[in-house]
């Protein structure tokens, strides 16, 4: 049978012109360990269970693998032909001297180079909002002081009252671990750009950046992703060690997968999980302190993977006991247990705050812990809520990582199991491993924008506010009122916004909402102003709340109101807000006097 294929790729290959090795396939499978079998030899595989397929670019090497693992194998000629169209244009402008700036139909990914240029200007600009944390210098760097990069973190927060509120709840995030997935790190630039270019002006983005801290690691792998913009196919780290691979392509190059080389549970389910293999393209590369003297895997982990995860979790010892990150350690167990059922089972309290995100491309999914075994995740219950509010955005599939095949030694599983914060990973888009602009721009960069000002607005508590009304919007029927005169507001708020793609959980009717001024609801100051249905009762899962805001005690200038709904069972939900200034005496004279003078 795989002379039978290879001999028609041969065939399709002498009339299609260029790059005719690279084929998008479906691989048919009979159950779930032939599945095991064959994605732990890839990345991102997009995997239809209904219909036991699995879909993934790659060329022969690869299809190969898929049948050694008991696949039958298919071509889809038409995606095919279209990503050998993208490899044509993008080594047309490598041999012009671009990169993938230079690829017609493909601007809107920035250069590493651009990346680092806007992450600047935020900080130029914004100087009391934004600023870079130096967090490490990659592998090539480490070999080389003049070559490679200084790793980086956009950081965003209000700094002039930061001394004051050191526990605010952080929103930790890695884009494009793996250097050839272009969609990760510009969408988490945009997202940069939007909290701080519309901090003052837009009452969301204002509130997120003056109540929490934002940490960005826009570009968790630059020595790649230069490669990659010439080259493309580079996914891994570009540390050569364990030596060159002979014929390197897209599935076949050396390099480490950072994504298998982080210390929590590594390689824990003994090859099921990462290879042990370098030109693989999920080598997980050595273990962090060669603990296991059975083990041939043994020295330091990758310096980009030392940086990503000391500037997160800080350091962890082999009890899981973690400090010097931006998140408190909320949950016990062991980062390396004989097995996963050793773990220790220990539920993260309800009250965790904060979130940490890994973004990829392109398998269209939204994943939770455990990616490792098929026990479910002692917090499965929250995690899956939120999982499904984030995937109703982008309109991927919410699911626990181990329904799909085991990974170990990842960036989500090492950050749950080591701190309990909550951990996820995105895989954007699903479609097209290279996205042309059009749809980018149109259906990829604000869906997952938008998921992730959802996630920010539920940071303060991701285990509890999500079960809970989304407040979508709050206006304010004044943008100015004079002291004493109250403004009107009114919130637009739902209850039923899941993704039911994989499971579905109840909705619940909304039963209250009540604004707060100046004061988050639960701050101890908070005190709640009740708001009445648009419609006259609380009986839906959507509703309008509607109500007024007494300025008379307000001191002018500035006000805030956040509004939180309340379901019928009894569960809040993600807050949002909307200001007003409030014109004091001095205020009105000066408007009074200026309309005399026109007059």
């Amino acid at each position: 049978m795989r002379r039978i294929l290879l001999a028609a790729l041969a065939g399709l290959a002498a009339a299609q012109a260029a790059h005719a090795e690279h084929w998008v396939v479906e691989g048919h499978y009979a159950d779930r360990a032939a599945l095991q079998r064959a994605a732990r030899r890839f990345e991102h595989v997009i995997v239809d269970r209904k219909h036991r397929t699995l879909r993934v670019d790659t060329n022969e090497r690869g299809i190969a693998v898929l049948q050694d693992a008991g696949l039958s194998v298919s071509i889809d000629e038409p995606a095919s032909a279209k990503l050998r169209a993208f490899y044509t244009k993008a080594e047309a402008a490598a041999a012009r001297g671009f990169g993938i700036d230079g690829i017609p139909g493909y601007e809107c990914f920035r250069t590493v180079d651009e990346t680092y240029d806007a992450m600047d200007r935020l900080q130029a600009d914004f100087p009391h909002i934004a600023h870079i944390d130096e967090i490490g210098p990659t592998w090539k760097k480490v070999q080389n002081p003049d070559d490679g990069f200084t790793m980086r973190a956009m950081r965003i927060t209000n700094f002039d009252t930061l001394a004051g509120d050191r526990d605010r709840p952080k929103f930790a995030a890695y884009f494009s671990i793996h250097a050839r997935e272009y969609t990760p790190a510009e969408i988490g630039t945009r997202f940069a750009e939007w909290l701080v270019e519309n901090y003052g002006t837009d009452p969301e983005a204002t509130w997120l950046v003056d109540h929490n801290d934002f940490h960005l690691i826009l570009l968790a792998n630059p020595d790649a992703r230069i490669d990659a913009q010439n080259h493309i196919y580079q996914r891994k780290n570009l540390d050569t060690i364990e030596g060159p691979c002979d014929e390197q392509d897209e599935f076949w190059q050396p390099g480490i997968d950072l994504n298998r080389n982080f210390p929590f549970h590594w390689d824990i389910t003994r090859g099921d999980g990462s290879s042990d293999f370098s030109c693989d393209q999920t080598f997980r590369g050595p273990y962090a302190d060669g603990s296991d003297p059975n083990d041939h895997m043994q020295g330091t982990p990758e310096p980009e993977t030392q940086n990503l995860f000391s500037y997160v979790a800080g350091t962890c010892d082999s009890d899981g006991n973690c400090r010097g990150g931006l998140f408190a350690d909320r949950r016990a167990g062991p980062t390396d247990p004989p097995n996963v059922d050793d773990d220790g089972g220990a539920t993260a309290p309800d009250d965790t705050s904060g979130f940490f995100l890994d973004m990829h491309s392109n398998a269209a999914l939204v994943l939770w812990p455990w990616g490792d075994t098929f026990t479910d995740s002692p917090n499965v219950t929250a995690l899956t809520t939120l999982g499904r509010r984030i995937a109703w955005f982008n309109d991927y599939t919410p699911e626990q990582s181990n329904e799909l095949y085991f990974t170990d030694g990842t960036t989500d599983d090492s950050m749950y199991g080591l701190l309990g914060v909550a951990s996820y990973t995105i895989e954007t888009n699903g479609s097209d491993f290279f996205e042309d602009c059009a749809d980018f721009e149109a259906d990829t960069a604000p869906t997952n924008l938008a998921a992730l000002r959802y996630i920010s607005r539920a940071l303060h508590a991701p285990y509890q506010l999500p079960a809970g009304p989304d407040t979508v919007s709050v206006t304010a029927d004044a943008a100015v009122v004079d002291e004493g005169d109250p403004v009107g507001i009114g919130a637009a708020l739902d209850s039923s916004r899941f993704n039911f793609s994989n499971g579905s959980q109840p909705v619940s009717d909304i039963a209250s909402a009540e604004a707060y001024v100046d004061a988050l609801p639960w701050d101890a100051s908070a005190s709640g102003i009740a708001l009445a249905a648009g419609d006259g009762a609380y009986d839906s899962s959507r509703e309008n709340a509607v109500g007024e805001i007494p300025t008379s005690h307000l001191a002018p200038g500035r006000h805030f109101v956040y509004v939180q709904a309340t379901d019928a069972d009894g569960n809040a939900g993600t807050p949002n807000a909307v200001f007003f200034d409030v014109n004091g005496p001095s205020d009105r004279l000066f408007a009074d006097g200026f309309e005399d003078a026109a007059r």
